[in-house]
């Protein structure tokens, strides 16, 4: 059994056999200038993360990077940092405790299998998506992405995907990218956090439990957790 938290924004937790893994922590960074301020706050604060075994950074845009974060929490608990070099290059941390990864790569480590897919970024360097396999389930966190060809190729228990438009899909395309990998479980995340990603997830879950889909739309408020177990 997998556990899922969502935080805020496209922050996820994966809790499994007493560890966890962090997706694109962001927790209190402070925004480049006042119209990018987070309108959704941090429902946790770094006290409250307990035995992280791996951090994964899908590219370094500050909501989705939270360097300071990041160096705190791996440098107490010992957590393996697995992001593009560009990130890592960006962190003051021992380099056993960096793990390497690019487009269609893959690592095995932790106790989790993590493939990268490329995502569809243009203001970012080198964005990518996960596939995460843990525990026999395989959890695709899409992280800052457009609609792309190769989410046809994806095969997942569960999509988390941004609805939020502006610079990811929106709304439609998110549907469109569950048609394409028919998971299980749907999860909307990167919208309404800021005021240029307006959307309402409960459009998303209607289009999928109207389609022919079987997929389950599954919507999280900041601080929920959802269990996994197929």
């Amino acid at each position: 059994m997998v556990e899922l938290r969502f935080f805020r924004h496209s922050f996820f937790q994966l809790s499994a056999n007493g560890k966890n893994i962090l997706i694109d922590p962001f927790l209190d960074c402070k925004a480049p200038s006042p119209e990018m301020k987070a309108l959704v706050k941090s429902p946790v604060q770094e006290k409250d993360f307990k035995d992280v075994s791996l951090i994964l950074v899908s590219h370094e845009h500050y909501d989705h990077f939270d360097k300071k974060f990041i160096e705190s929490i791996a440098s107490k608990q010992d957590s393996l940092v697995a992001a593009h070099d560009s990130v890592l290059n960006e962190l003051n941390l021992p380099k056993r405790q960096l793990v390497s990864i690019a487009t269609d790569s893959s690592v095995n480590v932790r106790n989790a299998s993590i493939k990268a897919f490329p995502a569809h970024h243009p203001h970012s360097f080198y964005p990518l998506s996960f596939l995460i396999e843990l525990n026999g389930v395989r959890i695709f966190h899409a992280g800052d992405t457009d609609l792309m060809e190769e989410h046809e190729k994806i095969k997942a228990d569960v999509a988390i995907l941004p609805i939020g438009g502006a610079s990811t899909m929106d709304l439609v395309d998110a549907v469109k990218a569950v048609k394409c990998m028919k998971p299980k479980v749907a999860i909307p995340m990167s919208y309404n956090t800021f005021s240029h990603i307006q959307a309402d997830p409960l459009e998303f879950k209607a289009r999928i439990e109207k389609s022919n889909l079987k997929t389950k739309p599954v919507i999280l408020q900041p601080g929920e957790s959802f269990k996994l177990s197929f």
